[in-house]
């Protein structure tokens, strides 16, 4: 009796169906989430925010940990969702972290101003006490010169005074929307804005930089034009990116979870698996023969048991919907085969059910001898075609 059948042996030859039986020998490539937080670790301000942040980065090392060991062990889709979750932890410390270096720039030119407005307080006082001065002087003409001398001396401190404080103003201004326009990047990096919305993101950067040198030029008002148009759009990659940022991590893990399933249906026993494609939709079919006798509805003694492994692998991924499909050869009236291959369907639906399955989840159908995959004219291709199928769906 051959072991499969052509069609199958045709699947096995194909490129995904060797790199499906590879992966499941070997270490696979490391996923891209992991890539990118052990990237990560490499950014500059790292030690500063793990001195700042001890417990975000230290839950960040041990998801990251975590991501690592599950790769090793070929656990894909739990390494993919610890590095995700140890990349979000990083990026917020960092994140943190540049807004308190940006707080205590704040702090020291809020400083500055309140020493500046001290300062002018002072010299407002000393105006209050010339001034009578002058009041007294003015009794004496010959104090005339001396009232103009000191008239012009206090209305040029108090000029002074007054543009040291309009620029410390400015200067604190500045640094408020320079620390926004920052925080807003930093936002934008943990949705990867820089590939999702490259053209935003890369704005948003330029704008800073060009803040940056406004501000050594000491051009404050402009500074402050052009870290509010790095604001909005660092804002706007950040809310551009969020759609696509999510997909592409669901689809990653969607793929590992694809492999895992396709790797454990594999190591069932007794069963023979393969994979289609019927347009967008991809199916993973496990067929199942020997379940009935001739003509019959009841499974035979033992092969229940058979099932057992199959439930488990259903309840094992709870996120498919699956089909239970009847099949039989040609050996009768086509519509009394369908008949008998709905009613082994709804026996093996049972039986799963009893198992622990979910009955919402499962699908049940009959295809009679419309399908077969051996030819009817010998035994054993009989045997092949009289078969149940457990279908799982995903695109």
């Amino acid at each position: 009796m051959r072991s499969v059948s052509s069609r199958f042996i045709r699947w096995l030859a194909a490129p995904p169906a060797l790199a499906l039986w590879l992966g499941a020998c070997a270490t696979p490539p490391k996923p891209t989430a992991l890539v990118s937080y052990e990237d990560l670790k490499r950014d500059p301000g790292m030690e500063d925010a793990r001195r700042r942040f001890p417990d975000l980065v230290g839950s960040s090392d041990q998801y990251g940990d975590r991501a690592t060991k599950e790769w090793e062990s070929n656990n894909l889709e739990d390494s993919t969702r610890a590095a995700l979750l140890a990349e979000i932890k990083l990026k917020t410390a960092l994140a943190r972290n540049s807004q308190e270096q940006s707080k205590a720039r704040l702090q020291s030119v809020t400083a500055d101003q309140t020493k500046a407005d001290e300062t002018l307080a002072s010299v407002d006082k000393d105006l209050a006490s010339v001034t009578e001065q002058i009041k007294l002087m003015e009794k004496n003409v010959q104090a005339e010169a001396d009232k103009k001398r000191l008239t012009e001396q206090l209305a040029n401190d108090q000029k002074r005074a007054n543009d040291e404080r309009d620029k410390l103003s400015q200067q604190l201004a500045t640094e408020e929307k320079r620390a926004a326009a920052q925080l807003a990047l930093r936002t934008a990096d943990t949705v990867e804005a820089g590939k999702y919305a490259a053209a935003e993101y890369g704005a948003a950067s330029s704008m800073l930089a060009k803040a940056d040198a406004e501000i050594k030029q000491g051009n404050w008002q402009a500074a402050q034009a052009s870290l509010d148009v790095a604001k909005g759009r660092a804002d706007r990659a950040a809310e551009l990116s969020k759609p696509s940022y999510e997909q592409a991590a669901q689809a990653t893990q969607n793929k590992a979870r694809d492999e895992a399933l396709a790797r454990d249906a594999a190591a069932l026993p007794g069963v023979a698996v393969r994979i289609e494609r019927r347009g967008e939709l991809q199916r993973l079919v496990i067929a199942i023969q020997d379940l009935f006798g001739r003509s019959q509805t009841t499974l035979q003694p033992g092969r229940d048991d058979a099932l057992e492994p199959v439930a488990r692998l259903i309840s094992k991924y709870p996120s498919y919907p699956v089909q239970v499909v009847g099949h039989t050869d040609n050996r009768g009236k086509p519509g009394e085969l369908i008949a008998l291959s709905q009613a082994r369907a709804q026996s093996v639906f049972s039986s799963l059910v009893s198992k622990g399955v979910e009955a919402r989840r499962l699908m049940v159908s009959g295809q009679g001898p419309n399908e077969p995959i051996a030819d009817n004219k010998s035994g054993p291709g009989r045997a092949k075609n009289s078969r149940v199928e457990i279908i799982f769906l995903y695109h």
